[in-house]
């Protein structure tokens, strides 16, 4: 092994250890921003690991999970009125759904939109299902799901829409947090969380924070170090005329030889 692979992978090793430290053994107490670039809707996307995840949201009795989403236009097939795609979820846990084809009355705007839960009675798994107001489309709206025992709250912006208790306690099972389906059309950013249940004053200073005077929401311009992104093995492949990642772009400009030009 050479010496500069030994350098990756002691780097590689570092920024492992410093995970563990920080997201597992030690997780933080305050809001974390685990998604700090905008995101695409139209596939499922992991932004949280099971382990983090069950900690943080599923294992204290309350937690809070918020974030920014924009939805497009969307599929408006009269087909799918009753059918639903998470859009924010923790697989096997909740689902915060949005309807794929709105109602004609309100197509053009709005979609519906349930928070789906899976409850423990008894030992048996059900799914206890809290309804949502349509969510704007084409504007960027700050969702927040809180919980505290087995009652859920969800605000839109600075506006709670829905407060309801379930019959049961939510099933506790270790997944990731995830954003976006097949199927969606929009964007999402700044999804944060926090391991209790943060109040709506609370909630609304944090929105205040990812936003201008302008409401229009703030990416965080920072480099992204997330493991997975970093690609330190790329290379051309053998036999295939292609260009190293070093090399600039070949200039397509053509030069003149004219004095005048």
């Amino acid at each position: 092994m050479s010496f500069a692979t030994q350098i990756i992978f002691g780097i590689i090793l570092i920024l492992i250890a410093l995970y563990i430290v920080f997201y597992v053994i030690y997780p933080s107490s305050g809001n974390d921003d685990v998604l700090r670039h905008m995101t695409p809707l139209n596939e499922k996307k992991d932004i949280l690991m099971s382990d983090v995840t069950k900690n943080k949201i599923l294992g204290s009795a309350g937690s809070t999970v918020m974030g920014f989403l924009k939805f497009g236009a969307g599929d408006r097939t009269a087909n799918y009125n009753d059918r639903f795609t998470p859009f924010l979820q923790v697989e096997n846990n909740w689902f915060v759904e949005v309807s794929q084809a709105p109602t004609a009355s309100n197509a053009n705007t709005r979609a519906a939109a349930r928070l789906r839960v899976k409850t423990n009675d008894g030992g048996a798994i059900k799914e206890e299902i809290i309804d949502l107001p349509e969510i704007p489309k084409q504007k960027w709206v700050f969702i927040a799901v809180l919980r505290d025992g087995r009652r859920f709250d969800v605000i839109y912006d600075n506006k709670l829409v829905a407060s309801q208790r379930l019959e049961n306690y939510p099933v506790v099972m270790s997944s990731p947090l995830s954003v976006g389906n097949k199927g969606l059309d929009g964007s999402v950013i700044h999804v944060i969380i926090n391991g209790k249940r943060l109040s709506p004053t609370d909630v609304e200073r944090e929105r205040l924070a990812y936003i201008d005077t302008n409401n229009t929401v703030l990416e965080d311009n920072s480099i992204d170090m997330s493991f997975p992104s970093i690609k330190l093995f790329a290379r051309c492949p053998s036999g295939l005329p292609c260009d190293p990642i070093t090399k600039p772009p070949n200039n397509n400009l053509f030069q003149w030889k004219s004095p005048y030009a």
